[in-house]
């Protein structure tokens, strides 16, 4: 072969090298959403979970240290223990949760979570239920909640 086509063959696989090298990332980022995606997807069954076995101290781990709770008609509740403070007294009536994701959003490092819940009673009965909206963020690698919103579709009693 004369040496012009020797430098062609070269810069064929030097190309084909580059092009390779360049997918790697891709590839890399592309397993790393998909594992964070089904971590993610798995925070709501974890909530639930944790909830209904009326584990406050679990259900406050789930957030970020400064996440924050926004029930409905009252004040934000700031920071993991006030968090579990809440769901502490929110748990002692023995409710149980039972949450259904309807969309997520994912954002790099952040996602986004809404659906539907319904709470009931311990003695079974029909409590409340309606919509949900979660925030989370990455933290060290895990899934926290930085938002929590819900409200009620249930009309208010006059």
């Amino acid at each position: 072969p004369s040496t012009s086509d020797g430098a062609t063959e070269m810069r064929k696989a030097v190309l084909v090298f580059a092009l390779a090298f360049l997918a790697l990332p891709a590839t890399v980022l592309a397993q790393h959403d998909d594992h964070a995606k089904a971590a993610l997807k798995e925070m709501t069954p974890t909530f639930q979970a944790t909830f209904n076995a009326g584990d406050a101290a679990a259900v406050a781990a789930l957030y970020a240290t400064d996440g924050v709770l926004h029930p409905p008609n009252s004040a934000p509740v700031d920071g993991r223990e006030a968090i579990e403070a809440f769901w502490a007294a929110a748990l002692e009536s023995g409710a149980s949760a039972e949450l259904t994701t309807q969309d997520m959003y994912w954002m790099g490092e952040s996602a986004a979570e809404v659906g539907m819940f319904v709470m009931t009673g311990a003695d079974g009965s029909h409590l409340d239920h309606g919509h949900y909206t979660l925030i989370y963020k990455m933290v060290d690698g895990d899934w926290k909640i930085v938002s929590d919103m819900w409200n009620s579709d249930m009309s208010p009693t006059p």
